[in-house]
């Protein structure tokens, strides 16, 4: 698509150098045609290249949100599932992909990324400019509320004796543990046999390399490849897809049981999600969890890896949920102390504040909420 043409309304990736000089481009063009603008601060993404070309149009500052960097292209420490290492092109791709970040990170006057393991994948001489603010959870939205049983959740009953377990993702992938937790829940099955399991997530892979290698064997996603390798209770497994968010509320207040995995990348909003509704969660043992979640102080962690560990830790939360409620209670105060929305927000404000020549006021109501005194 060249910058001339009509652009898309939804924004994807490119998966070529080309379309993210022609995104770079097209955002020029259409902002050099329209001179009435004049930002007095310029807020983008650091990946895309989105603001690079702006710098020539607007003499004001600019502040990127930053989201990583990954480990060298032909390192090992690219690999995010050891199963599944990225193949050679998707390597030599990130090789130039990525150069737009370390721009951006020169061009920018500062920057915010939401976790410390982003800041630290960022190189070391240029974290300075980088603040660590997390998106911000809506602790009245995402709230403990007691769901009566029998409660009828779609077609599915929750019976008084049930216990039930939570897995959400925005993906059912490799780099967020898919597969280890159908082992886990496996396991569960034989074990409790009042054990259900609700699984939200779309049938696609989003950041993990698995496809490469699946897709050539006929399998159309990784969820597809994990069932086919062994035999599971999909009566008591069941999964909703991509859920709506009513739904989403209930489903982590009818938790048990939170299960989130990953591999050290990008930190889910669903484990957030789930820490401010109460729900008792545990994690893999791997950053950024790590910096969020303390183990038997405010959720349970195991290694990634490890089934037997994370399906011994799941059945002791199941056999007495009531003894682990406190778990799920301190996540909830973690969140209230420090990931609130509002919180969250005036942080951002004071750091757009302290470049541009906006009020306060202003830029609160343009992100949408109320000070914080």
């Amino acid at each position: 698509m060249k910058p001339n043409e009509p652009q898309p309304k939804v924004f994807y990736n490119p998966d070529r150098l080309e379309g993210l000089m022609e995104h770079m481009a097209a955002i020029y063009v259409g902002l050099r045609a329209a001179p009435q603008i004049r930002p007095d601060l310029v807020v983008g993404h650091m990946s895309y290249g989105t603001m690079l070309y702006l710098r020539n149009l607007y003499d004001c500052p600019f502040v990127g949100y930053y989201e990583l960097l990954p480990p060298p292209f032909w390192g090992p420490a690219m690999t995010l599932r050891k199963e599944f290492p990225p193949p050679e092109g998707v390597r030599l791709f990130n090789a130039m992909y990525h150069t737009f970040t370390y721009l951006h990170l020169h061009a920018c006057d500062a920057g915010y990324t939401p976790t410390q393991w982003q800041l630290s994948t960022a190189p070391k001489e240029l974290q300075y400019k980088l603040n660590v603010i997390f998106d911000g959870m809506d602790v009245d939205v995402f709230q403990p509320r007691t769901l009566a049983r029998p409660f009828r959740f779609r077609d599915l009953t929750i019976e008084p004796g049930s216990r039930v377990v939570t897995y959400v993702s925005r993906g059912l992938e490799s780099m967020r543990g898919f597969d280890v937790f159908m082992k886990m829940a496996k396991r569960i099955c034989a074990a409790m046999p009042n054990v259900v399991f609700l699984v939200a997530g779309d049938e696609r892979t989003n950041y993990g390399h698995e496809l490469h290698y699946l897709s050539p064997k006929g399998f159309k996603s990784f969820k597809q490849w994990v069932l086919s390798q062994d035999q599971y209770d999909l009566e008591r497994i069941r999964f909703l897809g991509h859920v709506p968010p009513q739904d989403l509320l209930h489903l982590y207040n009818l938790s048990d049981l939170h299960v989130y995995l990953t591999a050290p990348y990008v930190l889910s909003w669903s484990m957030m999600q789930a820490m401010s509704s109460g729900c008792t969660i545990l994690g893999s043992a791997t950053p950024p969890v790590q910096e969020v979640l303390t183990h038997e102080q405010n959720g349970l962690l195991a290694d990634f890896y490890d089934v037997d560990a994370l399906t011994e830790q799941a059945l002791r939360v199941l056999k007495n949920p009531d003894d682990y409620k406190h778990l799920g209670q301190a996540a909830r105060q973690t969140i209230i102390e420090s990931y609130e929305k509002r919180q969250c927000i005036h942080k951002l404000v004071k750091l757009f504040q302290s470049f541009g020549r906006t009020s306060a006021d202003s830029l609160f109501e343009a992100l949408g909420a109320r000070a914080v005194e």
